[in-house]
């Protein structure tokens, strides 16, 4: 599976992306939702990891603009604050994001969430 991380913690995205690719995935990491934004333009990715707050452009903001244009991937959405997951819930739904996982997390919940995406 093509799988796009985004997420502005450099460390977290680059562990995720490295048990990602040991665990058979393409992955391309994206330390920032505009270089998300970017990554998505130039290539097709069949999920997005994505951080819902990132200093510049949050994650759901990415996802909108994937679904207006109708490039949308599979979403799952990693967040450390579930009142504001709760306030987005109405444009997380609208855009179809598959999963949200709440930081900290573990690897078998993104595997789960994975695995249910096929």
């Amino acid at each position: 599976m093509r799988i796009l991380v985004a997420e502005d913690n450099h460390i977290l995205a680059t562990i995720l992306a490295d048990y990602l690719i040991g665990r058979g995935h393409e992955v391309v990491a994206a330390y920032d939702g505009r270089l998300a934004a970017v990554f998505c333009r130039q290539r097709e990715f069949d999920a997005v990891v994505i951080d819902l707050v990132m200093p510049d452009v949050y994650g759901v903001d990415v996802l909108e603009e994937l679904h207006a244009q109708q490039r949308m991937p599979h979403a799952i959405v990693i967040s450390g604050f579930p009142e504001l997951v709760d306030e987005m819930a109405p444009r997380l739904a609208a855009v179809g994001v598959d999963a949200v996982i709440l930081k900290p997390f573990s690897f078998s919940e993104v595997d789960e969430a994975l695995a249910r995406l096929h």
